[in-house]
C-alpha cells in the first residue's frame, strides 16, 4: 500500500455487527467518505454457524450458513437505510470476525477500515476484543469509533 497525501483513503471498510457504536462508526465512515471522495463498503460477518447435528434442530431459516448469510443481507440492506449510509457496496460473510475482515480488507485494496468500539474492560480486554485483533493484524490504517454515551 503507497501512501497518497491528497487522498490517502480511496477505498473505506466499513465493519458492522448491528450495534450502537457500529452505528456511530458508520455516520464516521459516512462522513470520511464524502471528505476522501472515498468508495464504501460495509461489511458485516456472520460469527456463528450452527454444526450439523444442531441444524437438524433448528428451523430452516437458521440451519445453514447459506440461510444464515441471507439473512444477514437483508438486515445490512435494512441497517444501512436506517442509518442513512448512501450508495454503498455491501457485503456479508460467515466465519471469524477477526479474520474475515483483516482478509477482506487486503483483498479489497481497502485503505481505511472503521469500526465501532464496545469500551471493553476488565477480562474482555484481556480477552481481546474484535477491534483490537483488527488494529493488530490490518495492513491499513483502523480507525475505532468509541460508541457515545
Amino acid at each position: 500500500m503507497e501512501y497518497n497525501d491528497v487522498n490517502p483513503y480511496k477505498q473505506i471498510l466499513l465493519s458492522t455487527d448491528f450495534s450502537k457504536p457500529s452505528e456511530h462508526a458508520a455516520a464516521r465512515a459516512e462522513n470520511l467518505t464524502k471528505l476522501y471522495d472515498s468508495q464504501l463498503t460495509v461489511i458485516h460477518i456472520v460469527d456463528y454457524v450452527p454444526p450439523g447435528y444442531a441444524a437438524a434442530e433448528l428451523p430452516r431459516s437458521l440451519a445453514s450458513e447459506d440461510a444464515l448469510v441471507e439473512r444477514a443481507r437483508e438486515h445490512l440492506k435494512s441497517w444501512i437505510e436506517e442509518v442513512g449510509l448512501g450508495d454503498c457496496k455491501q457485503v456479508v460473510k460467515a466465519g471469524s470476525p477477526k479474520a474475515a475482515i483483516v482478509s477482506f480488507a487486503r483483498g479489497s485494496a481497502t485503505d481505511l477500515i472503521v469500526m465501532g468500539t464496545h469500551g471493553e474492560k476488565g477480562l474482555a480486554r484481556l480477552l481481546g476484543s474484535t477491534t483490537q485483533a483488527v488494529m493488530h493484524d490490518a495492513e491499513c490504517d483502523v480507525l475505532a469509533v468509541r460508541a457515545k454515551s
